[in-house]
């Protein structure tokens, strides 16, 4: 298995992943893989931003797909009632969605475990609660309808490479970060809080930028998408959305850098499989995935092809 670990761990590897990434719109596949691909690097940026959270610093949070949400309403007003370049929404979106997350961050920093679970649920709940109230601002259950990022006739492959480039840079980022100082500091408050707070890690600082760069992701990912499918609706801040992001790190392997990038790439592919009679077994073969990655293998796949958790 070592060999294997090694293999995958070298930088030839990801050079070659990234050159067929690079390439595979023009390998002839058809457009539904086009799809398919976007679909994978919006839950890329989500559940790696979420990973950060609770696979590096022990955070559970209920409500990252709600700021993913929040990215989304606030791209999409931007644009359409400001004037915003259409370019310049999602990243502003994800500067929104940082700020509430800072703020929830403020709320939790004595909480953890069941009580940080319950406290980002409700904040979840509230922000649906408001996006579903206010119809004429926010289109109600229905949904709001977004302008493309691009000029008029630009097609998936715009936002594959968009997508992949924002993919890489998430990716790098949480890897640098875990090779850093700074990554331990956070890997010491999942471990034991209090023994952190006195081998001197200010850990209410490092808590609240967890959960601020964390919410920028998630809003970015959730603009990203609702401008690649043409709407952002409350569906994107579900618990049944979150139970995917949850699928998608535990199956790949919490607290790894590459474990959200398999984990989203089995999920999608697999959840695309399930169509037609088989949708309805979707839920009962995931559902049996997690209870057997969680009962034999929880360093998930990254346990078997890369290095373990640290």
């Amino acid at each position: 298995m070592e060999p294997i670990k090694r293999i995958l761990g070298s930088r030839i590897l990801v050079w070659a992943i990234l050159l067929f990434l690079a390439i595979f719109p023009f390998l002839g596949f058809s457009p539904r893989w086009l799809h398919i691909g976007n679909t994978v690097f919006y839950y890329v940026m989500l559940s790696a931003s979420w990973n950060l959270m609770m696979g590096f610093t022990g955070l559970f949070s209920f409500g990252h797909t709600a700021l993913s949400a929040v990215g989304g309403y606030a791209s999409a007003l931007l644009v359409t009632h400001l004037g915003v370049p259409p370019i310049a929404g999602p990243f502003l979106g994800g500067l929104v969605a940082a700020f509430f997350s800072f703020v929830l961050g403020m709320i939790c920093l004595r909480l953890r475990g069941f009580y940080l679970a319950l406290v980002t649920w409700a904040f979840a709940e509230i922000i649906i609660g408001v996006v579903k109230v206010q119809y004429d601002l926010t289109g109600g259950t229905q949904g709001l309808r977004t302008v493309g990022l691009f000029w008029q006739g630009a097609g998936r492959i715009h936002y594959y490479y968009l997508g992949l480039i924002l993919v890489f840079l998430i990716t790098l980022s949480i890897h640098k970060l875990s090779k850093s100082d700074y990554g331990s500091y956070l890997r010491s408050i999942r471990e034991d809080e209090m023994a952190a707070e006195v081998l001197g890690v200010n850990t209410v600082v490092w808590k609240i930028l967890c959960f601020t760069y964390a919410g920028f992701w998630a809003g970015l990912a959730g603009a990203y998408y609702g401008h690649y499918i043409g709407v952002v609706d409350p569906s994107l801040g579900s618990l049944g959305e979150m139970s995917i992001v949850v699928l998608t790190v535990v199956v790949g392997g919490m607290g790894t850098v590459f474990g959200p990038v398999i984990g989203s790439f089995l999920v999608i592919v697999a959840g695309d499989l399930f169509r037609g009679k088989l949708a309805a077994l979707s839920m009962v073969f995931f559902s049996l995935l997690m209870m057997l990655v969680v009962r034999f293998f929880r360093g998930g796949l990254m346990q078997f092809l890369g290095p373990s958790r640290k």
